[in-house]
């Protein structure tokens, strides 16, 4: 059923605290004498169980399970989205820029990328079920935070602890799913999950915007409570929390928390230095040079420690065994890139340009992420096992994203609403091929014996998607902008309005201007919408590439 791990050899002969559901069943006490350590689950009655009992019980635990990764999947996705309709709104409230406003949402997702393989490597050590529940405590404390934020830097603490227990939550979903079910039912399996994912969007975007309009942004995570609540109920019940009185050292030693460590401060500066630059300050400036450099280099010294240093590297060849894996990866990485860039974005254009309310931008990306569940389904479901299909589906799947994109381009504020519907659901059947067939790759990727949890593909996989998405909003958000910048001075405006007007500079109908003004504005937010989406297009022909790859044979 599940991965025989390590972990389990070393754990077996020792005791242990039983918190959850049991692994086994004693079904005739008398026939163990006291002091065997049989854990805390005692048999009531003499009579052996049959055989179908014993399903019902493996079933009833199996459902356990199920339901707590739909409530952790659906919390995690809801927590990055939320805010993605209200970030301008939210830029008013604390009086400061967009840029850095962005990172309310940017924190998020740049610690729960970071997060996942810690916790998929902790899991390794102590088990999935305490580490689990540790990062479903995280992410509630993390919303408590939130919740009594009075600042901008106080909601980035909140964000912070949110994204590492969120994170966390969702690569231990992955570990629960392969512990917990069998094999030949992972990738039927993991699309499930997929589909929880995407239903977490369209909640965290129709419900941030209707808080954003008719409540405060507050309300938007004293929502979040319920899954949290869900959550940590529900954990103990499904999973064991045994935990070991001996930490296998040798475990911990071996496992590769430098490598590990260094992607978060390498990309981590190279993120900060995308946002600043050009807006809150100059591209030429040490304040964007600095986490520009230091962040290349650390992802340099990354490179050389992984090939030349470490002992059991984490992004050694064993991950990226060949091409087809590593640009099966990268086809991950951009993916996740264009998709939050598409969601993000879009919100905005529809703010900014069609005069929409946080509400009805939320309620329009339902156009992008509805029509991506049939083909998730479909692809999924029905095709779990036909990997032979996928770089048919992967290359479909591009073609359509990047046409949608280039289409982007010609968008404007006068475009009719029939055609920017249509635009979304070409995107949204794109991704929802790339989501799908990846997704089907990676789980019918051959696993060596001894891989440890965190260089499975199916993590790595999920750990480029994560930093996909965590690079997103900085970059959409540097081009965007910058052209805007570069507009308001080419008409004769200030180009430190990007700055200083916050919020406004995309809720552009609560603003008061002549219609002159208006028009000249206008037409300088679509120009900087624009050369977005030609970026965005280019990322996505850059995706149709990676795929061209996965043609090759082994």
């Amino acid at each position: 059923m599940g991965r025989h791990s390590t972990t389990s050899e070393i754990f077996d002969n020792e005791s242990k605290i039983d918190f959850g559901v049991p692994n086994k069943t004693v079904q005739n006490v008398t026939s163990h004498p006291a002091g065997l350590g049989l854990g805390s689950s005692v048999q009531l009655f003499d009579n052996e169980a049959t055989i179908v009992e014993e399903q019902r019980i493996f079933g009833i635990q199996q459902t356990l399970v199920f339901i707590c990764i739909i409530i952790l999947t659906v919390m995690d996705s809801l927590n990055a989205t939320i805010l993605m309709p209200g970030i301008s709104h939210l830029a008013n409230t604390f009086d400061t820029s967009l840029a850095s406003t962005f990172w309310a949402t940017t924190t998020y997702l740049l610690f729960g990328a970071a997060s996942h393989l810690y916790f998929a490597m902790l899991s390794e050590v102590f088990g999935h079920g305490p580490i689990w529940i540790i990062a479903a405590l995280l992410a509630t404390i993390g919303t408590g935070v939130c919740c009594g934020s009075l600042s901008l830097a106080e909601l980035m603490v909140g964000r912070m602890i949110q994204g590492i227990g969120g994170g966390g939550a969702m690569s231990l979903c992955f570990v629960a799913m392969r512990e917990s079910a069998p094999e030949a039912i992972h990738s039927r399996y993991s699309c499930y999950i997929l589909l929880m994912r995407m239903a977490g969007a369209i909640l965290g975007l129709v419900a941030g915007g209707l808080f954003i309009d008719h409540g405060n942004w507050t309300w938007a995570f004293y929502f979040n409570f319920v899954f949290c609540a869900l959550g940590l109920l529900g954990i103990p019940f499904a999973v064991d929390l045994r935990v070991s009185k001996n930490i296998p050292l040798r475990k911990l030693r071996m496992l590769d928390w430098a490598g590990v460590t260094m992607p978060i401060f390498g990309f981590g500066g190279v993120l900060v230095g995308l946002s600043w630059g050009g807006t809150s300050y100059q591209w030429s400036e040490w304040q964007t040079a600095v986490p520009l450099t230091v962040g290349s280099v650390v992802l340099l010294i990354l490179v050389f420690y992984e090939s030349k240093w470490a002992s059991h590297p984490q992004f050694g060849r064993k991950v990226f065994r060949s091409k087809m894996m590593t640009m099966t990866y990268l086809g991950c990485f951009l993916h996740g890139l264009v998709a939050l860039c598409h969601i993000q974005f879009f919100t905005l254009y529809f703010i900014s340009t069609h005069y929409m309310s946080a509400t009805l931008s939320g309620m329009a990306l339902l156009a992008l992420i509805g029509l991506a569940i049939g083909p998730v389904a479909i692809v999924g479901v029905i095709l779990a096992k036909e990997v032979e299909c996928t770089q048919w589906i992967i290359s479909g799947g591009w073609t359509l994203t990047t046409l949608a994109s280039g289409c982007s381009i010609l968008l404007d504020n006068d475009t009719p609403t029939i055609a920017w519907v249509l635009l979304l659901f070409t995107a949204g059947l794109g991704h929802g091929l790339l989501l799908s067939s990846y997704n089907v790759r990676v789980q019918n990727a051959p696993v060596d014996e001894d891989a440890l949890l965190s260089t499975y593909p199916t993590t790595m996989s999920f750990y480029a998607r994560a930093w996909g998405w965590a690079f997103a909003i900085p970059v959409g958000g540097a081009v965007f902008l910058n052209i805007l910048g570069d507009g308001l001075l080419d008409v004769a405006e200030s180009r430190a309005l990007v700055s200083s007007a916050n919020g406004f500079i995309i809720l552009m109908k609560d603003v008061n201007l002549d219609d002159q003004q208006r028009e000249v504005i206008t037409a300088v937010s679509v120009a900087a919408f624009r050369a977005l989406w030609e970026v965005i297009t280019g990322i996505s022909v850059l995706g149709g590439i990676s795929s061209a790859f996965l043609w090759r044979n082994n």
